[in-house]
């Protein structure tokens, strides 16, 4: 007889369907630094991102012992105090200044492809959350940091000009414009006093690269300036006027401009006083929508080319949701929810392969201002006579 086409098997088969894999934790602090090491290992390339992540290889970035550059000062100072990533990108100092900034700001080789400067921090293995060119205080090498900043997803942490409260609310006020990467830029200033031991005694040092160790210190989503956030600091270049019940400070007019600083406080040595990037949006709060977007980004590849099915789409949602409910739990998130979008999922974009994922949610504002109510009450002393009485 012919063969039956219809027959399949005579027997039983298995076919699994395993639910998505968790998305995970939305990872920690990774800080991505641009600069100068005259002394490095020779054998360490130029222009190329470096892992640096015990004091032995913060060790290789001043064989000379002499403590030049920006980079070594920046490391030492990140890893005694805190365990984290840190990949550097060594660029040459040049016959002056400007030469020297050029290169920090970079390019890409016309030649070779490859990145320089700035540029080749996309390069890192991992992706920066933090990103800073220490000392380097001039408005292009701030405007290249915010577009790589907004490229990666990553804060831009930059110093100020180093001189006097004004300059440095006119330099805040310099920056930014929508679209540009600057509602993540966050601003320090001045450069803080710390202990050499080439030059036997204090050194000035960038003020963003110890505002580094205070964001390496905390998660992403909070912010750098959270209690007892001093660090190894043993003064700034000026003092700034600060008073935790004085909105009249000049260090109330440098937070309002969006600039940050260390300042003495009640808690005892110097602390990082600041919440806000310099166009006003809360830097924890930045933090945590760029964690979100970079997990999303990591996690979405394996989905990709998948058959838009409603078994599909619904199998993400439900992931999402689930991954979201546990940023709640542990006080990541406030809430959040998933759903797809009611008016972007339509028959033009559906045939041409898109659909629309709504995620709502909010993070948690940091403690800024608290504000105590005092109020007398004559009850109390009614109540008080009537028990002497």
């Amino acid at each position: 007889m012919p063969e039956i086409a219809s027959f399949v098997h005579n027997g039983m088969s298995v076919e699994t369907h395993s639910s998505p894999p968790p998305m995970g934790p939305l990872g920690s602090v990774v800080v991505g630094i641009v600069g100068t090491a005259p002394d490095a290992d020779p054998l360490w390339p130029k222009n190329s991102p470096i892992r640096i992540a015990n004091m032995g290889a913060v060790a290789k970035l001043d064989m000379a012992g002499t403590e030049v550059g920006t980079l070594y000062r920046t490391c030492y100072e990140l890893l005694r105090i805190v365990s984290v990533p840190i990949y550097v990108v060594i660029v040459e100092e040049g016959v002056d200044a400007a030469t020297t900034v050029n290169n920090v700001i970079g390019s890409v080789d016309a030649t070779t492809g490859q990145r320089l400067g700035i540029q080749a921090l996309a390069d890192c293995m991992e992706i920066p959350t933090h990103i800073a060119a220490p000392g380097f205080n001039t408005k292009p090498v701030a405007d290249a940091l915010a577009a790589l900043g907004k490229r990666l997803f990553a804060i831009p942490v930059g110093d100020g000009p180093n001189t006097n409260d004004n300059e440095a609310v006119a330099y805040s006020q310099s920056l930014g414009g929508d679209g540009t990467g600057y509602e993540s830029f966050y601003l320090v200033d001045p450069f803080v006093s710390v202990y050499s031991q080439a030059a036997k005694g204090n050194v000035y040092f960038s003020g963003a690269a110890s505002a580094l160790s205070c964001f390496a210190r905390v998660k992403p989503w909070e912010s750098p300036a959270k209690g007892g956030m001093g660090v190894l600091i043993q003064g700034t270049a000026r003092t700034i006027d600060y008073n935790i019940m004085d909105k009249a400070t000049n260090g109330d007019l440098m937070n309002r401009h969006g600039v940050s600083y260390f300042a003495r406080t009640s808690m005892g040595g110097f602390s990082l006083i600041g919440n806000r990037c310099v166009m006003g949006r809360f830097v924890s709060q930045v933090g945590l929508e760029y964690a979100i977007i970079r997990k999303l980004a990591k996690t979405a590849q394996r989905a990709m080319a998948r058959n838009l099915s409603e078994s599909f789409m619904n199998q993400e949602i439900e992931k999402l949701n689930f991954w979201l409910k546990s940023l709640q739990a542990d006080e990541t998130i406030m809430g959040a929810q998933v759903y797809l979008h009611p008016t972007l999922n339509n028959v033009e974009n559906y045939t041409n392969g898109e659909w629309h994922i709504a995620i709502k949610y909010h993070g948690y504002a940091p403690n800024e201002h608290m504000v105590y109510h005092l109020i007398e009450d004559v009850g109390i002393v009614e109540s008080f006579l009537e028990g002497v009485l």
